[in-house]
C-alpha cells in the first residue's frame, strides 16, 4: 500500500514514517508471562457467561495464544499500510510522539477523514475498513485522507504525562494538532469516533474550528440517580433501547467505575499479566 503512502504536499510537518517490529525478548518474556499465568478454579460464577467470561473461553484462549498465535504475521499485516509517527506539539503537554496509520488520496478535494478508536480498542479496528478503501480505490480516485491514530496513552503513541491527569480536552487538541500538521487545517475535517473516540470527537466539534463535521458511532446513556426524561414522548422501539441502556448501566459500567476511581490499582494489575489483562 506504499502508494497510499504520500502525504499533501500542503502538510506543515513531514511526518516520520514508522515501522513496527516487537524484539525478540519481548516476544519471549510475553509467552512466558503468559505460560506461567495460571487459570483459577472452576466456580459457579465462572461456569457461564452471565457473570462473565468463562473458565473455558479462558483456558482456551490461552492455549491458542501459545501455541497458535503467530505476532510476526500481524506485524508483518500491520507494516503493510503506511505508518507514522510525528512528534506532535501541544502547549500544556508539551511534545509527543502520535502514531497513526493513513491512506493519503491525490484528489484535490478528497475529504480528510480521522478515525478514532476508544477501549479497550486501538486503532487495529478501522485496518479492515482501510483494506477495503485501498482495494476499491487508487490514490487518484479516493476520496478521503483515512488518518486512524494511536490515541496518546494506547497502543503505538507515547504516554500521557507523569506529572498531571490527561483528560478528553488534551486528547482533542493533540488530534487537531496533527491534523493541521497534515495540512488540514485551512479548509477543515471530518472526525469520527466511537466509546472514547466519540468523547474526542465531540469535543473537536465543539472546541475546534478545523473540525467541520463529526459522525459518532457511540452515545452513552448516563443520568443521575432518580432523573427521569419525558417517557411519555418517546416511542415503543426508543423505550425498549432506553430500557436496554438502563439494564446495562446497572450491571455492565463495574469496569468503568474502576477505571474511573482506580486506576492506578488496575492499571498496574492488568499490567503484571497478559492473561489478567485479555480476561478484563
Amino acid at each position: 500500500m506504499d502508494k497510499f503512502a504520500t502525504v499533501p504536499a500542503g502538510a506543515l510537518v513531514q511526518p516520520q514514517s514508522f515501522t513496527l517490529h516487537v524484539p525478540e525478548q519481548d516476544i519471549a518474556d510475553f509467552k512466558a508471562l503468559l505460560r506461567l499465568s495460571k487459570i483459577g478454579p472452576r466456580t459457579y460464577e465462572n461456569g457461564t457467561s452471565r457473570y462473565g467470561v468463562t473458565r473455558d473461553w479462558l483456558a482456551h484462549a490461552k492455549e491458542t495464544w501459545l501455541n497458535s498465535f503467530s505476532w510476526r504475521s500481524h506485524e508483518e499485516h500491520i507494516n503493510s499500510f503506511p505508518n507514522f509517527k510525528p512528534s506532535v506539539e501541544d502547549p500544556a503537554l508539551g511534545r509527543s510522539c502520535t502514531h497513526f496509520a493513513a491512506l493519503f488520496s491525490k484528489k484535490n478535494d478528497a475529504i480528510p477523514v480521522i478515525f478514532m478508536h476508544g477501549w479497550p480498542g486501538s486503532f487495529l479496528e478501522f485496518l479492515p475498513m482501510m483494506t477495503l478503501l485501498a482495494e476499491k480505490y487508487i490514490p487518484e480516485t479516493l476520496p478521503f485522507h483515512a488518518i486512524v491514530p494511536s490515541l496518546p496513552g494506547y497502543t503505538l503513541s507515547d504516554g500521557p504525562p507523569m506529572d498531571r491527569d490527561c483528560d478528553v480536552d488534551d486528547i482533542a487538541r493533540i488530534m487537531n494538532q496533527l491534523m493541521v500538521d497534515l495540512g488540514f487545517g485551512r479548509k477543515g475535517y471530518v472526525a469520527q469516533g466511537g466509546d472514547i473516540g466519540c468523547f474526542v470527537a465531540r469535543k473537536l466539534i465543539i472546541a475546534s474550528n478545523e473540525c467541520k463535521a463529526i459522525h459518532i458511532n457511540f452515545m452513552s446513556h448516563i443520568r443521575e440517580m432518580g432523573q427521569e426524561g419525558p417517557r411519555d414522548e418517546l416511542t415503543a422501539d426508543e423505550l425498549a433501547h432506553l430500557e436496554r441502556a438502563n439494564d446495562f448501566t446497572k450491571s455492565g459500567m463495574a469496569y468503568a467505575q474502576e477505571h474511573a476511581t482506580r486506576p492506578g490499582t488496575i492499571g498496574l494489575v492488568l499490567s503484571s499479566s497478559p492473561l489478567a489483562t485479555l480476561a478484563w
